[in-house]
């Protein structure tokens, strides 16, 4: 039996996407005739030629978990799955997953009483260091198909498609010593949640790349808030920093209204950058700096995923992890000569 060649090696020969490549494989719809021959033809280079026909379209109901809606990421993942599914004759059901009133537990309970077809869950008990992974194993056993977004896995059979925290770090930094700034501080949530230590290991990578050395108490670990970014930002500014990076947009835009509220200016005494890029940081004043996440890429692999497992085809497993992009604004800018005073 011939192993399937890796995605990226045929996304690249075919010169498509690598969530292309996975529609093809498992004989998802959707797919250009032109476009599924360039892929076909590919894995035929390679050694692979098992490629199944498009399906119909198919009929269900998928149950998708987020941490919560107050937070603009997860309504951004929420729409472009729900509209590729839909696309597909799937709906989707969301749940919040509130720890006082809904937690995790009782919406998968629900959504298996309902009879959905998989679940989807971004952000949840896999984001959490030391997470209780009970419940995935116990859907698991019940052949439930799964997909963890933007969290972590040890030892579950479930494909895990996420963003490079690390990474957008670094590129964070990056931006901001190319404009000058060598005070540079971190507004993060909890460190029990995945994420937050690889921020950190990511601007730790870039501050030794450039040579700098990271202040005293420049880490703030609060809520992932407006409030709690507020909070942070306003500590940053009393310890001179003069370039912050946050955990969200959220907290991002609250350390532009700490600079402010403590008479600075942005960017022209303080830049910040944020991070996840949804809609709104363009229409913040100022419009914000921000790494924004590829929610259409990461959706569709998302989506790719959870199909598979419905139809009963082979469910890739691997942890697929996408780099954020920067994206320049105006809450980032040249350090000023006094900023080394604030």
């Amino acid at each position: 039996m011939i192993n399937r060649p890796a995605l990226k090696d045929v996304a690249e020969l075919a010169s498509v996407s690598e969530p292309t490549v996975s529609r093809v494989l498992n004989g998802r719809p959707g797919v250009a005739r032109s476009t599924r021959a360039r892929v076909v033809a590919a894995l035929a280079e390679l050694g692979f030629t098992d490629v199944p026909e498009p399906r119909a379209v198919q009929r269900g109901v998928v149950g998708l978990i987020v941490g919560e809606l107050t937070n603009p990421v997860f309504p951004a993942f929420a729409h472009h799955i729900g509209t590729r599914l839909g696309r597909h004759g799937i709906l989707t059901s969301v749940a919040a997953a509130d720890p006082r009133l809904a937690p995790e537990e009782r919406n998968i309970d629900e959504f298996l009483s309902a009879g959905v077809d998989g679940m989807i869950f971004v952000g949840g008990r896999h984001a959490e260091v030391g997470g209780d992974l009970g419940a995935y194993e116990r859907l698991r056993e019940r052949n439930v198909p799964l997909v963890f977004v933007n969290g972590d896995t040890t030892h579950l059979d479930v494909p895990h498609i996420r963003c490079d925290e690390g990474a957008g770090a670094e590129r964070a930094v990056d931006h901001l010593v190319a404009l000058g700034h060598e005070r540079l501080g971190l507004i993060l949530g909890s460190p029990r949640y995945i994420p937050t230590p690889r921020f950190i290991d990511g601007y730790r990578r870039a501050l030794a790349r450039h040579g700098l050395t990271e202040p005293d108490d420049a880490i703030v670990e609060t809520v992932f808030t407006i409030e709690g970014g507020r909070a942070g930002g306003s500590r940053l500014v009393r310890q001179g920093i003069t370039g912050v990076v946050a955990g969200n947009d959220l907290m991002a835009l609250g350390a532009v209204s700490a600079a402010v509220s403590n008479g600075l200016s942005v960017p022209g005494q303080l830049s910040v950058v944020g991070y996840d890029g949804t809609d709104v940081t363009s229409y913040s004043n100022p419009p914000l700096t921000t790494l924004r996440q590829p929610f259409e890429d990461m959706s569709q692999l998302i989506c790719d995923a959870v199909l598979s497992g419905i139809a009963g085809s082979h469910q890739f497993n691997d942890t697929y992890v996408f780099e954020p992009q920067l994206v320049a604004r105006t809450t980032s800018g040249h350090a000023s000569p006094t900023t080394s005073d604030v």
